[in-house]
């Protein structure tokens, strides 16, 4: 049956509507349509900000936070391309993420005279390669990765904390889990062969990728979350992992334990940026002020093992010597500390990835 001009015009409309629908509920957020002038949307990491810290905000207040989700940086930044930043108020970027966004020109400056806690941060955190003056972001929460390891199976053997426990076969008689994060496992596997590199070229690239291809015999796992699930159930006798998630299951498994590589770890800050489409700054810097409290700062750590990025809470903090001087920044430990970056394009990284998990 032939369609008539008429038919053919509606139907089209139907479809492009339905497309229009889909787009919608995959990449604005929730509340976009229900927003009221004493409201604001946040899009941050499903753990990373404490719901009664944030009830607490809204009550004293009167303002609405209507929180979002993401699971990894990779959809943030794609949800904010997607839509410009556009329905959204407040975001919780990893560092090399904030550099990112700049370059698309999705942030807006901050005005650092609205803060009332910046004499507070850490300046350890201040003024990093990924925003230099800090004219886009303002660190909130920090930790860096660990080395997760079953301490009853390494109950009487010398432990020689290094990279080569993931990554050297003459080391590895045991199962590991990795990160599923292809940037940033591509960062670790470089960092064990070349030291820190701005860029690779295609030969360190390409050695990379067979590196890694052959520490799939040990993989046990590659875990975006909860690579400590794998220790806690004795699956791995060594995971890497964020130090926060390490730090929760010690609290509840006394065989779980940690090092940090001799060689130098990589840190991940995740802070606070506003869209440069926001148009309730003023709803927005209450809130990130009202996040820096001592008292909310005191109770992300306790609940969620990310370090603040505020120095005078640290004596309300319950800490050993050791963590304190993590907490704090003052440890050897910490002496070489470096960021996740991209080291090659995206398509490369990609590409990279699939061959790893396909061959």
């Amino acid at each position: 049956m032939k369609l008539t001009l008429r038919q053919y015009f509606n139907r089209s409309l139907v479809v492009v509507f339905w497309i229009a629908l889909i787009f919608g509920i995959l990449y604005w957020p929730k509340s976009l349509f229900f927003r009221d002038k004493k409201s604001i949307n946040v899009f941050a990491w499903g753990d990373i900000l404490d719901p009664n810290v944030v009830a607490e905000f809204e009550k004293s207040t009167g303002i609405k936070v209507n929180l979002n989700f993401y699971a990894s940086n990779e959809e943030m930044i794609v949800k904010l391309k997607a839509t410009g930043g556009e329905g959204y108020d407040l975001i919780v970027p990893s560092d090399y993420s904030v550099e990112i966004l700049v370059k698309e020109k999705l942030l807006k400056p901050l005005d650092k005279r609205r803060f009332s806690f910046y004499s507070k941060l850490n300046p350890r955190l201040l003024n990093l390669s990924f925003d230099p003056q800090n004219q886009y972001s303002v660190p909130f929460e920090w930790e860096i990765f660990v080395l997760g390891i079953d301490k009853d199976f390494f109950y009487g053997k010398t432990i020689n904390p290094s990279w080569k426990m993931l990554f050297d076969p003459g080391v590895i008689d045991y199962k590991i889990t990795m990160s599923n994060d292809p940037i940033q496992t591509l960062v670790l596997a470089s960092y064990y062969l070349y030291g820190p590199v701005e860029q690779l070229s295609d030969q360190q690239l390409a050695n990379i990728t067979q590196l890694l291809i052959a520490q799939k015999h040990y993989v046990n796992a590659y875990a975006d979350f909860r690579a400590d699930y794998f220790l806690a159930t004795k699956n791995s006798a060594v995971v890497v992992s964020s130090s926060s998630y390490i730090w929760r299951t010690m609290r509840k498994f006394p065989f779980v334990g940690y090092v940090i590589p001799k060689e130098g770890t990589f840190v991940t800050i995740e802070n606070f940026c506003i869209p440069k489409t926001s148009e309730k700054e003023n709803l927005t810097y209450q809130l990130i002020n009202f996040l820096y409290s001592k008292d909310s700062m005191k109770t992300h750590f306790d609940t969620y093992g990310i370090f603040p990025a505020t120095l005078d809470v640290l004596d309300d903090l319950d800490l050993d010597d050791r963590t304190r001087s993590l907490v704090s920044m003052s440890s050897p430990e910490l002496k070489s500390l470096h960021f996740a970056r991209l080291l090659t394009s995206q398509e490369n990284i990609r590409n990279t990835w699939v061959r790893v998990k396909t061959e």
